[in-house]
């Protein structure tokens, strides 16, 4: 029976097509095109008690049929549940048109699915997910098979229907993604035309998901890379709370995190916003830093958001302007109520040119003819604001005859869905059909091939399409469903020159393209860009918002840092103040810090690098330096002069009478108590510091140790009882072993002293008292010997000098012809009084240049009242009073004692009578 029914249908076919292909070839060359078939009628479907059309229907007598989810009617309430809503959305409107304009144009293609018809199942979504659901249900239930019964009419009732093969939309991700997840249990392909969402790349999920419009993560990356372009540092993010809001938003927060992006301001708009919400939302954005506003949402939402925008604006004199990123959703929407908010913004659109033929074929549109869609009349007279059968008449002008008109740009996408359909059955009759085609509607087969085009089959063909489309669109599909090459027209919304008065004041003008298949710059903006934001018709000059709007954070002056401020992306220019800087070659995030003997080279307004901080120390060029270097020289000079006039009259009676060799031991410590300021007045160092602790310590050990050595060599003959002999080891060689081992005893402590704390210097920063961000002082000292020996050097130090004046004590009551003991006695008493102003001096400041000075001072002037002291009268006789230079003017007797002492043998080259006990 079926095989008669077979041959029957194929024969008929035969003579249609042969009937068909007759008429064609008889018609003028200019007649032959796409046969348009809006005067057919379909089958209206209707919901809610027959009041609403849900959709149409055309898919009796045809081979294969498409079904197509659009919204038509919605309500400006939002998505969700609810009523449909009176308004028609007239881009839903045109992609509609646009479906069925590409299923005429296959159905005309005598190369594409040739002797095949396409049919249709359309239906209104509503913009509402529960309908969608309800509506995508009802075309699966509702694919029943055909058959024909005989050669005879075919008869019209549901079971001749032929089943839909590729459901075409839709065009709302939150829409597409539960449909999707719905036909992968009837696996059904499904090609969307407009849902971009990320979250339907899932394979596992939606396996049978497909779409020609790019999805978001390639949108957000475009928006990114515009913004990374005009150099806008941080922006403000607003989405809606819905599947396409949420993860497109997140796609930009990512990539802007990528390119250092800050996002200064996050809101979510919800569909429980009330008025109250989104003027708070209008009132934060505009209290927030950033210009650029990247805005990821619902149509409904942003037309919400600008109404508040504008009014609180205009209530208060706002002109704040923002840069506005839009998604694809409201990337073309130019309501001119919203002018004031809109104007520059950028929108992002799937990248597709503009179909002449489409526009040819809206144009022909019109109540009276287009009698497969329903929706039209009604769409038609929001469009024109009139009455087809009332007032005011409607003059049967087309939609494509005013200045608002201008094609979708989804619209070529929709035929690319279409398209990639109607070349994946194609491929697959090639494939697998036997030529001339038999095809049978009722099981989707052909002869040839044994099995249906079931859904798998037909998954695995559009998977592989591979076409350019009326668009000149390539069309093919990555592993995941994506349209493989991501491509986006960038539209600006921009004043324009006016020609007439019903121009628009703005238009959309599109500045360039992004291209995902572009290894580098994918951002390509046309050369003419900086001059395309238009002029206005008054000739007020050219407004370009791009160029007067920044969103850039303040750049930081060279030695500055950002610092980071909780909820804002620009932060505080803070200064790197006193030791700290910061280099424009660093991250200016946090500052450097100097070395500890450098410090900032602007450190009260913000340093940019480092400069070396004034040593403090005891120089030369101070005036305490330039006193001690005077007092060396004086002291320096007379020791020079004390020297030559001792050479001069070396063996003269006073110069033999004071002991020769200890005067050179003293005049050898003096000098080099004048020398030693050298070290002194050097930057401290461990070589200069451990010639201060050795010169300290052994010019006064020196001086002092012959003093006192002197002095007990002057009571032990005074005192000795016997005057036939001298008392022993009071000799020249004794009286320099005696000192050396005394100095030595003191130096033995400042060797263990240096060996404890070895000598190195010590720094430390001396802070301006006004400012301590000014330049502050860098001091630099020895490090001082453990306290121990301190107190152990001192302590002996203090007992040769107490010994020296208790012994001056007793020594100044010694006859006159012991004299020189009064000279000894003044030198000691001098050394005695500088020892202890030097304690109380140092002690009593802090300052450690003073304390040096001090010590160096009190080196010099112990050895110039030595010097005077002992030194002085002696070169006053030997230069100014020469006749007292012999031996019984240095050597006044006292008869009573010389009387009562023998004679003895001069010693010392003999110059000097025991008996007279010289000294």
């Amino acid at each position: 029976m079926h095989n008669k029914l077979d041959v029957c249908h194929y024969f008929t076919r035969m003579i249609c097509q042969l009937t068909l292909l007759f008429l064609l070839t008889s018609l003028p060359p200019k007649t032959l095109g796409i046969q348009y078939q809006y005067e057919s009628q379909p089958v209206i479907l209707k919901s809610d008690g027959d009041t609403r059309i849900s959709g149409i229907q055309d898919r009796i007598g045809k081979d294969i049929v498409l079904g197509g989810l659009f919204t038509v009617y919605y309500s400006s309430g939002g998505t969700g549940v609810g009523s449909c809503g009176d308004e028609i959305w007239e881009d839903g409107m045109e992609m509609l048109e646009a479906m069925l304009f590409a299923i005429d144009s296959v159905n005309s293609d005598p190369t594409l699915l040739p002797n095949l018809t396409l049919g249709y199942d359309i239906r209104d979504t509503c913009k509402r997910e529960n309908v969608a659901m309800d509506e995508t249900i009802d075309i699966v239930l509702s694919s029943g098979d055909l058959e024909l019964e005989s050669c005879a009419v075919v008869n019209t009732s549901t079971s001749e229907q032929v089943p839909v093969s590729v459901i075409i939309g839709a065009f709302e991700s939150f829409i597409t993604t539960p449909m999707a997840g719905l036909l992968r249990l009837f696996q059904k392909s499904q090609i969307s035309y407009g849902s971009s969402s990320t979250a339907l790349s899932n394979r596992e999920l939606y396996s049978y998901f497909f779409r020609t419009f790019p999805p978001d993560d390639k949108q957000a990356q475009a928006m990114v890379d515009l913004i990374v372009h005009y150099g806008w540092d941080h922006i403000s993010t607003i989405n809606s709370n819905n599947l396409y809001g949420q993860r497109g938003i997140e796609e930009v927060k990512k990539h802007a995190a990528a390119s250092s992006i800050c996002i200064d301001f996050d809101a979510i708009i919800t569909d429980e916003f009330k008025i109250a919400d989104y003027a708070n939302l209008a009132s934060e954005l505009l209290n927030s830093s950033a210009n650029v506003v990247v805005l990821f949402a619902s149509v409904h939402h942003v037309r919400s958001l600008f109404t508040e925008l504008d009014r609180i604006q205009t209530l208060n004199s706002n002109e704040r302007r923002f840069v506005w990123i839009a998604s694809d959703t409201w990337a073309e929407l130019t309501d001119r109520e919203f002018n004031n908010v809109t104007a520059g913004k950028f929108g992002f659109a799937a990248f597709s040119e503009n179909l002449d033929s489409f526009d040819v074929y809206y144009s022909q549109l019109l109540p009276s003819t287009n009698k497969r869609n329903p929706w039209f009349p009604p769409y038609y007279e929001q469009y024109h604001k009139c009455k087809i059968d009332g007032i005011p008449v409607c003059d049967n002008t087309s939609v494509t005859n005013t200045s608002e008109y201008k094609q979708f740009s989804v619209v070529p996408l929709v035929m690319d869905a279409v398209y990639a359909a109607a070349h994946a059955i194609d491929n697959f009759i090639q494939d697998n059909c036997d030529q001339p085609v038999q095809w049978y509607p009722g099981n989707q087969s052909c002869r040839g091939y044994n099995q249906s085009l079931n859904g798998d089959v037909l998954f695995r063909y559009i998977s592989k399409v591979n076409f350019t489309s009326p668009s000149n669109n390539m069309v093919n599909f990555d592993s995941l469903g994506n349209i493989a090459v991501a491509k986006y027209s960038i539209f600006n919304y921009q004043l324009i020159k006016c020609t007439s008065n019903d121009c628009p004041p703005l238009s959309l003008v599109n500045i360039g393209t992004w291209d995902s298949s572009v290894s580098n710059n994918r951002l390509q903006l046309y050369p003419n860009v900086r001059s395309q934001f238009g002029i206005t018709s008054s000739g007020e000059g050219e407004y370009m918002p791009v160029l007067t709007l920044k969103s850039q954070c303040q750049v930081c002056s060279p030695g500055h840092i950002k610092r980071i401020v909780v909820s804002s992306c620009c932060g505080t220019c803070d200064p790197c103040l006193g030791q700290n800087y910061t280099n424009a070659s660093l991250t200016n995030t946090s500052c450097q810090t100097c070395p500890s003997d450098m410090w900032g080279n602007n450190p009260l307004t913000g340093s940019t690098g480092c400069v070396d901080i004034s040593h403090s120390y005891l120089k030369p060029t101070d005036a305490w330096g330039i006193v001690l270097i005077v007092l060396s020289a004086v002291g320096l000079i007379a020791v020079v002069f004390v020297t030559c006039a001792f050479i001069w009259f070396w063996n003269t009676p006073i110069v033999k009478s004071s002991g020769r060799e200890q005067m050179i031991l003293l005049l050898i410590g003096l000098t080099l108590c004048f020398l030693v300021t050298i070290v002194f007045l050097l930057k401290p160092s461990p070589v200069s510091c451990g010639f201060q602790r050795v010169g300290l310590w052994f010019c006064f050990s020196l001086v002092l140790s012959a003093l006192l050595v002197k002095l007990i060599r002057i009571s032990r003959i005074f005192l000795h009882k016997s005057i036939s002999n001298r008392p022993k080891y009071t000799g020249s060689i004794h009286q320099i072993l005696f000192t050396f081992l005394l100095v030595g005893v003191q130096m033995s402590f400042v060797l263990v002293s240096m060996i404890v704390v070895h000598p190195d210097t010590i720094t430390s920063t001396k802070l301006d008292e006004n400012n301590h961000n000014d330049y502050p002082t860098l001091i630099l000292k020895c490090t001082s010997p453990h306290i121990a020996l301190i107190i152990l050097q001192m302590l002996y130090f203090s007992a040769l000098l107490i010994a020296s004046n208790a012994l001056a004590v007793l020594t100044i009551r010694f006859p006159a012809n012991f004299n020189e003991s009064k000279y000894v006695s003044f030198s000691t008493f001098s050394l005695g009084l500088m020892w202890f102003l030097f304690i109380l001096s140092y002690i009593a400041t802090n300052d450690s240049t003073i304390q040096t000075a001090v010590i160096s001072s009190t080196i010099q002037l112990s050895a110039l009242a030595v010097l005077f002291c002992l030194f002085g009268p002696r070169v006053v006789i030997m230069i100014f009073w020469p006749q007292q230079n012999v031996l019984e003017t240095a050597m006044p007797t006292q008869p009573t004692l010389l009387n009562s002492f023998p004679k003895a043998d001069h010693k010392d080259g003999g110059s000097i009578n025991l008996a007279k006990r010289t000294v």
